[in-house]
């Protein structure tokens, strides 16, 4: 396609799940407990339902439901750029179609509400699964429309690490999922460095994937959008970054990298201009306290970011520039964040575009090269 000369991969285009979707792929014995659409009491837009949660966490709470009341109002004048999309239920045909208007290439689609309702802590580790396993089998289906475009990105259930590799394997293997995507908050309140999950870090290293950390803006877990239930503009603002910049630090400083080299993650849709004062944050705090610590690095923790790691920029995002002035241009990617109401479509690649100041050898390399490397993605 090369927009402007330029060829697009977005690193985390979404996709919305069809109501039905786990009445039809959720393995059979789970059936009677599979997740499914239920309108609110005051006829609001139906919600997710499953295992007696309401999934955006607290949309049932009297002042978040209010603002998600009030963000439905909003959306229903600003969806109507894609009024063909919700004709067509969301299908593959609309998202192709999106992204020829964006002029995108290839992408590499991600869940929406399946993250959520996997986000609990105590949940029944098999449920977890089936879930996982039902929305994974669909991706699968709904790629294939035209899978030289179309790339799956798997989710797991991280309450059980065993499971979770399991499901890895068989998304990478059998599916041709090209990341596993991981909410970006704990799970059971356990960090990130945790040897818990050295599993699943294992799994992903070996089979040559990486692991793309991708936040929600609430959940029934620790969460930092959970304090601000009565302020969506601050749940929103601060839940995506934040959270990135917390499991990026669990990684760097607990020591996952050093223990395996060959992991590569992704932080995704939580901008990036953050990036730089975090890493000289945390290399200065390491230089205070590192020698103390229980786990010991070989380097810094910015030597692992810059080896094994990247982060997403926003299409609108000016500061990039800077970002790119101090850290290079080799680790950025970028993500539209087709279909939801808060994204840049149609004019989210016209935005990175028009950034001043970026030249476009770097812009090549984040709406492509980087983005290629990231996933395994050749030229077509």
């Amino acid at each position: 396609m090369a927009k402007n000369g330029f060829k697009i991969i977005d690193s985390d285009m979404h996709i919305m799940e069809p109501a039905d979707l786990w009445d039809r792929y959720i393995d059979p014995k789970f059936r009677d407990r599979a997740p499914e659409k239920q309108p609110l009491p005051d006829g609001g837009v139906p919600l997710w339902h499953s295992d007696g949660k309401v999934f955006p966490a607290f949309s049932d709470h009297p002042e978040r439901g209010a603002l998600n009341r009030a963000r439905q109002q909003r959306g229903a004048q600003n969806f109507q750029r894609y009024a063909e999309a919700r004709d067509r239920n969301y299908d593959a045909v609309s998202q192709l179609n999106g992204m020829d208007v964006e002029g995108i290439d290839v992408a590499v689609s991600f869940r929406t509400s399946a993250s959520h309702l996997i986000a609990v802590d105590g949940m029944d580790p098999e449920l977890s699964a089936a879930i996982c396993r039902g929305f994974n089998r669909w991706f699968r289906d709904h790629c294939d429309e035209d899978p030289s475009r179309l790339k799956v990105s798997a989710i797991v259930p991280l309450q059980d690490m065993k499971l979770a590799a399991e499901e890895a394997r068989h998304a990478v293997s059998e599916l041709g999922a090209v990341a596993i995507v991981l909410q970006s908050h704990p799970v059971d309140r356990r960090p990130f460095y945790d040897t818990y999950f050295d599993p699943l870090w294992s799994v992903a290293q070996e089979l040559g994937v990486p692991v793309a950390f991708h936040g929600i803006h609430a959940a029934y877990q620790e969460h930092v959008g959970n304090r601000f239930l009565a302020n969506l503009t601050l749940a929103h603002s601060a839940a995506h970054p934040i959270e990135l910049m917390l499991s990026l630090g669990a990684m760097l400083c607990g020591g996952v990298f050093e223990r395996f080299p060959g992991l590569t993650a992704a932080y995704l849709e939580g901008t990036c201009a953050w990036t730089p004062w975090w890493l000289w944050r945390l290399d200065e705090e390491w230089g205070k306290f590192g020698p103390g610590e229980k786990v010991q690095l070989q380097g810094l923790p910015s030597d692992y970011f810059k080896r094994q790691c990247y982060v997403s920029v926003d299409p609108s995002e000016k500061l990039v520039t800077q970002v790119v002035d101090v850290l290079g241009d080799e680790q950025i990617v970028i993500s539209t964040d087709w279909p939801h109401d808060d994204s840049g479509y149609p004019e989210a690649i016209n935005d990175f575009l028009a950034i001043e100041g970026l030249s476009a050898e770097s812009k090549r390399k984040i709406l492509w090269d980087n983005c290629a490397r990231l996933y395994g993605i050749a030229l077509p």
